[in-house]
């Protein structure tokens, strides 16, 4: 699995991490921050292989299940930015909702990004 892939998968822990101690009510301002911080390594581990560091690069090309997981990302980025700002208006409710939709959507977006990347192992 390259480099990309991994740290595709820690960011991801890491925001599970976050929202499930949000969820549990432990130090609430904290977990938003660990969110964040998965969010962002997602966010630059996409775009940083893209401004020419060729050692992240995954090089592949653009297939269906592709182009679904990078519009998925984004669509995830987007939806965290409104919970954020939606958590510091203080909606809990809608702010818990917002946050289960991203990690289905982050679910869904791993996944069919990676059956995009290794088509051979999943046919």
């Amino acid at each position: 699995m390259p480099v990309t892939d991994s740290i595709y998968f820690i960011a991801f822990c890491i925001f599970l991490f976050g929202a499930a101690l949000h969820l549990r009510g432990i130090k609430k301002s904290y977990t938003l921050w660990v969110m964040s911080l998965g969010v962002i390594i997602d966010f630059y581990a996409t775009i940083i292989p893209s401004d020419g560091f060729k050692s992240l690069a995954i090089n592949i090309g653009a297939s269906t299940a592709i182009l679904t997981g990078i519009t998925l990302e984004i669509i995830v980025w987007c939806l965290f930015l409104a919970a954020v700002f939606i958590r510091l208006m203080g909606r809990f409710p809608l702010f818990y909702f917002m946050i289960t939709v991203i990690k289905v959507l982050w679910f869904i977006d791993l996944i069919s990004f990676i059956y995009g990347v290794y088509p051979a192992y999943y046919q």
